[in-house]
Order: structure tokens, then C-alpha cells, then sequence
């Protein structure tokens, strides 16, 4: 799930609303995570009632298991020097 939304408030409340069903934060407003049919749905329902008719847009785009398992992923922790 994926969304651009300008007013920090309603960003904050959509970011909780993911949490709130599990999903991982991986992108600043990027989550990721399993979710059944009827959750995707349940939480289409609710993302869509917090933005309202504010200004911005929410993509949850399903993914199968097998291409989610065959995710890849780059990360480079920041480098805390007082760790050298």
C-alpha cells in the first residue's frame, strides 16, 4: 500500500490505520504485509473514510505470495561513527 496525501494529519492517521493491521512500514508512506481479501477490503473502506474529501491518493496493490517471496531488498544502515 502505497499513498501521497500533503496534509501530515491525515497521513499520520492512515499510517496508524496500517499498523493497525499489521502491515510494515517500508517507505516513508509505503507498507507492506499479508492481508486477507476481506482486510484488504476493511481497510480500503476505512483509508478511503479518514482521507474523505481531502486532497491526495491511496493505491493497495495485491501481490501474490510467490512474488512476494521472490522480493528483493537492498538495505544500507545509516553508519553511526561513534560505533568505528
Amino acid at each position: 500500500m502505497i499513498y501521497d496525501i500533503p496534509s501530515d494529519k491525515i497521513r499520520s492517521r492512515l499510517g496508524e490505520i496500517c499498523k493497525d493491521y499489521g502491515l510494515e512500514r517500508v517507505q516513508y508512506s509505503g507498507f507492506l504485509g499479508l492481508l486477507t481479501r476481506n482486510m484488504r477490503e476493511e481497510l480500503c473502506l476505512k483509508l478511503g473514510e479518514t482521507l474523505g474529501d481531502e486532497p491526495g491518493k491511496i493505491m493497495i496493490q495485491p501481490i501474490c505470495e510467490k512474488d512476494a517471496k521472490a522480493m528483493f531488498e537492498i538495505k544500507n544502515e545509516a553508519h553511526d561513527p561513534a560505533q568505528s
